[in-house]
């Protein structure tokens, strides 16, 4: 299993209206239906595949931004593992 880079994956804080606009793609909402319930890894992998289908467009940022902070409201991944190199402080720490 490779090393899940978490940070690959995250592109910084989002507006709720930005989230708002980008979540409701059917296309984006049956990808999130796929990813329930299977590994981790191949959480990761999708949302990789993802962000490269999209080429990296704003949109598919958003989509995968607020899915990774939604993994770590869920407790299946850490803040640390993808806060790291934003230098987005951890809520609770100090700056």
């Amino acid at each position: 299993m490779s090393k899940l880079d978490w940070e690959q994956l995250y592109f910084g804080r989002l507006s709720r209206q930005e989230i708002q606009r980008a979540v409701v793609e059917e296309e984006w909402q049956i990808v999130r239906i796929k990813m329930k319930g299977v590994a981790l890894q191949m959480k990761y992998d999708m949302l990789r595949h993802w962000l490269i289908k999209n080429k990296y467009s704003r949109k598919a940022k958003v989509q995968v931004t607020n899915y990774v902070t939604a993994l770590s409201r869920g407790g299946l991944i850490k803040p640390e593992q993808y806060l790291v190199k934003t230098n987005v402080p951890v809520v609770g720490q100090d700056a």
